[in-house]
């Protein structure tokens, strides 16, 4: 099978993990074709780093051998980014969220539709061993019924490790926009469109200070511009309630917590999830996995919580997971497990939690999708 030729727009912190996926994990299916960033030293960086080329933005989105962006850069350039590689006929896969207005989303996903095009927001870690098997214990019912589901990202700021943490803080970022798509992305993938959703948000802070002393900001001050504590509630079609908290306001990382990171209740029977930031609940340390299981926990009944053994493959950092999904789609036909009316409905769902805490109201979803087909173990392009 002729390789998909990738072109990488966007070279900071995240590309690093990508481009060694592309270059090894998923070389069978992926050619990292460019990169290109408007900083052009981190470009050339990572072009030696990986053994490929590095051009300009807009020699990169002219170029007729890319077939697919990888969009890597911040979000408030997601939508500007997509759309240009969009109209020059090129398939889009991009860094959570797909925008940071509900009204760009539809635009991008609405103009895939009329030219042909694939388009789709990250996070793909709902691909990985932890939340495949999870799912797969959901789907048999050895938890019953599906009743609710709890979800926690209770954390201090990206300005304690972040070396520019600054565009974090700005409308379109924030800890939901920039930690709920592994939360909100994993739980539909599990039950489905939502209906309705509800929230409450506060931006305990107006300022914030650059902690992270390998910065050149360190202990500069910058403006906080969105909430950062949000309490999200969801009503899923199929009748599941969630709740989902997500906060950058307290004093320690978010596996440190103490909290599930993500549970689901069912008439039967508890699941504890593993971190949806990860394909197998491998995390930062102490989270580092030695063994399979001890991050999905299943408990029976009044029983005892038990660990579950990871059933399927990608349990380490298997990001561009999804982009090889989209590669074999765009060779083979078919839908992409990731696909541009799910980014979609996650953004609107994440946007409605904001504007219901400001209205007061429940926010009716416009937006619907269909539930993605599980990866399991049908892994056709390895």
């Amino acid at each position: 099978m002729t390789k998909v030729k990738v072109g990488v727009i966007g070279c900071g912190v995240i590309s690093e993990i990508y481009l060694k996926n592309m270059t090894a994990m998923f070389d069978a299916i992926l050619e990292v074709y460019a990169c290109a960033d408007v900083n052009t030293d981190a470009a050339a960086k990572r072009a030696g780093q990986f053994g490929i080329k590095a051009v300009g933005v807009d020699a990169l989105l002219a170029d007729p051998e890319v077939e697919v962006i990888l969009n890597l850069t911040t979000p408030n350039a997601h939508h500007g980014i997509s759309k240009r590689a969009l109209l020059t006929g090129k398939h889009v896969y991009s860094e959570k969220p797909l925008a940071t207005n509900f009204d760009d989303g539809k635009e991008l996903v609405c103009l895939a539709k009329e030219k042909g095009l694939y388009v789709c927001a990250a996070p793909d870690t709902f691909l990985g061993a932890g939340l495949q098997t999870c799912r797969r214990i959901i789907e048999d019912g050895e938890i019953g019924i599906p009743i609710a589901a709890q979800g926690f990202m209770l954390a201090r700021g990206p300005e304690h490790f972040h070396p520019n943490p600054e565009f974090l803080y700005k409308s379109g970022a924030g800890p939901l926009l920039d930690m709920g798509p592994y939360y909100f992305t994993a739980l539909t993938t599990l039950f489905g469109p939502a209906k309705r959703v509800t929230g409450l948000a506060t931006a305990t802070y107006p300022t914030r200070t650059v902690l992270s002393d390998k910065s050149p900001k360190y202990q500069s001050q910058f403006p906080c511009g969105v909430d950062t504590y949000i309490i999200g509630s969801i009503a899923y079609c199929c009748g599941v309630i969630a709740n989902v908290t997500t906060t950058w306001d307290l004093t320690f990382p978010y596996w440190e917590s103490g909290m599930p990171l993500l549970t689901v209740f069912g008439s039967q029977g508890t699941l504890t999830l593993p971190d949806p930031n990860t394909f197998g609940g491998i995390g930062p340390p102490p989270l580092a996995m030695a063994e399979p299981g001890k991050f999905v926990k299943l408990r029976i009944g009044a029983g005892s919580f038990e660990d579950i053994p990871l059933k399927y493959g990608y349990a380490a950092n298997s990001r561009g997971l999804g982009l090889a999904d989209m590669a074999w789609c765009i060779r083979n036909g078919g839908t992409p497990k990731i696909n541009g009316e799910c980014s979609l409905h996650v953004l609107e769902m994440m946007l409605g939690i904001l504007e219901s805490s400001k209205s007061g109201k429940h926010h009716v979803m416009e937006t619907s999708c269909k539930l993605p087909e599980p990866l399991y173990d049908n892994v056709p392009w390895a």
